[in-house]
């Protein structure tokens, strides 16, 4: 039988926290775009896909608070301020960037992005239902 081959430390090798498995670096963002999206698979297609545009997709939470968040893990670190959003009007933030192009969605089976308050964030912890 094939062994396993371990990537990470065995815990009792390491003496002070905070303690990380991840293998590379992870960005974790909240995504709120003050629409009820979650009724609509064309929907959360268009907004997964937009998320997609600035890296992989790790893991993608469940949508949340009335249908109108979504958690994502992207890998890599996305601090910094020269992100572009798809259409070139706004440089700044992963946020900023992101914000830009889940608005110029417009609407989509009948969700419109450009309705509301849309915010992103980046969360330094992982929160579960």
């Amino acid at each position: 039988m094939p062994g396993v081959t371990r990537a990470h430390p065995v815990l009792g090798a390491l003496t002070s926290g905070p303690f990380s498995y991840a293998s590379k670096d992870i960005t974790i963002l909240n995504v709120d775009v003050d629409q009820d999206f979650d009724g609509s698979v064309e929907a959360t297609i268009a907004l997964t896909n937009t998320i997609q545009r600035y890296g992989n997709i790790l893991v993608q939470g469940a949508s949340h608070d009335s249908g109108t968040q979504m958690d994502v893990i992207l890998e890599g670190d996305f601090a910094g301020s020269d992100y572009v959003s798809a259409d070139g009007t706004v440089t700044g933030t992963i946020g900023a960037a992101l914000v830009e192009d889940i608005i110029n969605l417009g609407t989509i089976d009948g969700v419109n992005f450009a309705g509301g308050t849309v915010a992103v964030a980046i969360r330094t912890n992982l929160v579960t239902a």
